[in-house]
């Protein structure tokens, strides 16, 4: 099964969608203070402040994808304070300017970095699959479950675009029990479980108590 077709029409469940994982990572980084931000993440290399910095960044680069908006802000952050404060504007400008994608666009695919080219009514899908899988590096105590149904999928079908445009990736049959399919190249590797149990591993390699992997399990390239 493919993954279903973004419009205009979609983008404000897909906003409502990304919304919500938005807020939920903003509670968690409000909530962090000064000395815990030089703490490992679960991106290698990366503490909680760079990995912030970076949900922040990547905000602002999906909304000028868009089109122009509100000018986007160029100061540093380097308080728990000042780095909550960036996030949340970057996650206004994003949100307005994909607001917009609610009465069409003049340019319906966009080039996405390790994604491709791709719809532009899928970019609220991105963004909550990023927000997703980066509330879960920031080590706390946010768990998987937590996200939303419709946010699982649209991070798992992230995942799946990407290792579709990596070529050198594995093969695999991804089966969701809610009733999903997603395959990648020849889907030699057959993976199956609820989507709380699937993303984990897809993500970052964490087989969850119910993931069911046919033969060896594959080793997936670094997302």
């Amino acid at each position: 099964m493919s993954a279903p077709t973004r419009t205009a029409r979609s983008v404000v469940s897909d906003l409502g969608v990304m919304e919500r994982e938005a807020g939920m990572a903003m509670a968690t980084v409000v909530s962090l203070a000064d000395d815990e931000l030089d703490r490992p993440t679960g991106c290698a290399d990366w503490t909680r402040a760079d990995l912030v910095t970076h949900l922040t960044r990547g905000a602002h680069e999906l909304a000028d994808l868009v089109g122009p908006v509100s000018e986007r802000p160029t100061a540093a952050s380097t308080s728990a304070r000042e780095l909550a404060r960036a996030l949340d504007a970057a996650n206004r400008r994003l949100s307005a300017a994909l607001s917009r994608l609610r009465h069409g666009a003049e340019q319906e695919t966009v080039e996405v970095p390790s994604y491709g080219e791709v719809s532009v009514y899928a970019l609220p899908a991105l963004r909550t699959a990023e927000l997703v899988v980066h509330h879960h590096d920031l080590s706390t105590t946010w768990e998987w479950h937590e996200a939303a149904p419709d946010a699982l999928v649209d991070a798992i079908e992230a995942r799946v675009l990407r290792m579709r445009a990596e070529p050198t990736g594995p093969g695999l049959q991804v089966v969701a029990r809610e009733g999903e399919e997603w395959t990648v190249g020849d889907g030699v590797h057959r993976i199956e479980g609820y989507y709380e149990e699937l993303l984990p591993f897809l993500a970052r390699g964490e087989v969850e108590p119910g993931l069911r992997i046919v033969g060896e399990p594959p080793t997936l390239p670094a997302w």
